[in-house]
């Protein structure tokens, strides 16, 4: 992963150091699709969120509806929950 640069988070609003994040997974669609500027928070949750709603998206259609849901309509307050559960469960 490429070193993190200062910027805003497009889903929480932070400024922290932001991770460029593949819509389309880079694992399955390539590394040339658009990228969305995410805190390592968020960035996390999507990942932990996808994998609780799909297995792989079969088609870029499908990639793009999880990640719209998420984006819009999973609220920030629910984002930063699941993140200080996701901390406490790695730590204790």
């Amino acid at each position: 992963m490429k070193e993190a640069k200062k910027g805003v988070c497009r889903k929480c609003g932070t400024f922290f150091y932001v991770h460029k994040h593949h819509i389309l997974p880079k694992s399955r669609f390539g590394r040339k699709g658009k990228t969305m500027k995410l805190c390592p928070n968020c960035h996390t949750h999507f990942h932990e969120y996808s994998k609780k709603h799909t297995t792989k998206p079969s088609d870029k259609d499908e990639a793009l509806d999880i990640w719209q849901v998420w984006f819009k309509k999973v609220s920030v307050v629910v984002t930063l929950l699941a993140i200080a559960i996701f901390a406490t469960k790695m730590f204790f």
